[in-house]
């Protein structure tokens, strides 16, 4: 049975044993939270020649090859027995750079070297690390726009010498990831409107080294109160016919990643389609316009979409020209309106050498006043020909005059021309009127009334 100190790293025997000088350091990061504890064994030995091999040198200097050779094959494991009982084992150290002293080698050469390793005392697995939270508003005021990175250097804790440093910082990082890991208290200053939510953006980094065992993300979120954003801007513009003509271009994006953010973006969008006409209206109103917007029909209108980017784009422009306003599927349409009314009667009599002319005689009656409406409409060759109708109807009743508003009305004349196979109709309708003598103008200030 062996007695006394016996001490490998991995297959290499140290004999004699050297002189050990232990130290355990206690490592904290920037906050002075502490990581792990490292460990540090001083070797102070010696490489004997046996009797036998007394005053060679070329013995030394073999014995001295094994030693470097051992401790420069790596990580291996370090074993510590006393009486043949196991003190150390289970811990790989990283040697040092191993110096012989300057001295006659006849019999011996002393050496000095160091043994390091970590010891994961606090299991988080990781030497260092770093992270960071930044917030910023955006420019609408609705939204904050958060970055998130972490990143770490891990530590080696395989216990067959395997370094994991690069996995464990992985695993660590990948464990901090994510809005449920933000700081308490965040964001403390920066706001975005109304009770919010989180939702990650497209863009993520990830950087990976290897060699030096590091691992880093960094992950963008949205902070909002609801599930997509719209911009929009409004323009006011008049031709020089005085029409009006205000366009909207806005853009809906969806917050999240991938589907996630084209599918709000598509819902964002059934709702805002639908507010449309009133904001176009509202823009009317506010920069300007003093007549009738016509937001049933658009007089331009576009949309796009990025199912990638989970946006939603659209151009939309209205007019108040009613000319420009007709339904779906009318091509053309023209309406007139034509009043002539009625004037008073007078006899003309004319006397033979009368020097102050005619005399003139007041009836106490009019002539009977007309009332004409005319006009076409075309449609396309795919509308419903008694769709047309009803529309034309429509808008000739909108304007037809009424009884209340005259001593008499008849209608005497109706030229109706219709062409279903080129879905054109026109119309020509006459109504006679008389009104009240008093009301019957005579002279004085001209009304188009």
């Amino acid at each position: 049975m062996a007695t006394g100190s016996e001490m490998y790293y991995g297959t290499y025997q140290f004999v004699p044993v050297p002189i050990i000088g232990w130290t355990t350091d206690t490592i904290y990061d920037n906050k002075l939270d502490r990581l792990f504890l490292r460990h540090t064994l001083d070797l102070a030995g010696a490489i004997l020649s046996p009797a036998a091999e007394s005053g060679r040198l070329d013995y030394l200097l073999s014995q001295r090859q094994l030693l470097q050779n051992a401790l420069a094959s790596g990580q291996q494991e370090l074993k510590l027995y006393f009486n043949g009982a196991l003190q150390v084992s289970g811990v790989y150290p990283r040697p040092s750079t191993v110096n012989f002293t300057d001295e006659v080698w006849v019999d011996k050469i002393n050496y000095t070297t160091s043994l390091e390793w970590d010891e994961d005392y606090y299991s988080n697995h990781i030497q260092s690390w770093s992270e960071t939270w930044d917030f910023e508003e955006d420019e609408n005021r609705q939204t904050c726009n958060v970055s998130h990175s972490i990143s770490a250097v891990g530590l080696n804790t395989m216990p067959s010498g395997i370094n994991n440093t690069f996995t464990n910082a992985k695993s660590f990082v990948l464990g901090k990831t994510g809005w449920a890991n933000v700081i308490s208290g965040s964001p403390a200053f920066a706001q975005a409107s109304g009770s919010y939510n989180a939702y990650e953006r497209h863009a993520r980094q990830e950087s990976a080294d290897v060699q030096a065992g590091s691992f880093g993300i960094t992950e963008v979120f949205t902070l909002s109160s609801g599930t997509y954003n719209h911009e929009y801007s409004e323009q006011y513009s008049v031709d020089d016919t005085g029409i009006v003509t205000v366009a909207l271009d806005g853009t809906i994006t969806g917050h999240g990643r991938g589907p996630n953010a084209y599918n709000r973006a598509i819902a964002g969008w059934n709702v805002i389609k639908l507010q449309i006409p009133s904001m176009a209206s509202g823009a009317y109103s506010a920069l300007g316009g003093d007549s009738t917007l016509y937001t049933t029909n658009y007089d331009s209108f576009s949309i796009s979409r990025n199912t990638f980017t989970g946006v939603v784009s659209y151009s939309a422009s209205y007019t108040d020209a009613a000319a420009e306003n007709l339904p779906s599927g009318i091509l053309e349409f023209a309406i007139n309106v034509n009043d002539n009314k009625p004037t008073r009667v007078y006899a003309s009599f004319g006397i033979p050498q009368r020097a102050l002319g005619n005399v003139v005689q007041d009836i106490a009656t009019s002539t009977e006043g007309t009332l004409t409406i005319s006009g076409n409409a075309t449609a396309k060759q795919s509308y419903d020909f008694e769709d047309l109708l009803d529309w034309v109807e429509s808008k000739i009743n909108a304007k037809r005059p009424s009884s209340g508003n005259y001593e008499t009305l008849r209608l005497t004349q109706k030229q109706i021309t219709k062409d279903e196979d080129n879905k054109t109709v026109q119309f020509n309708i006459v109504w006679t009127y008389t009104l009240d003598l008093s009301s019957v103008a005579v002279d004085g200030y001209v009304s188009l009334n």
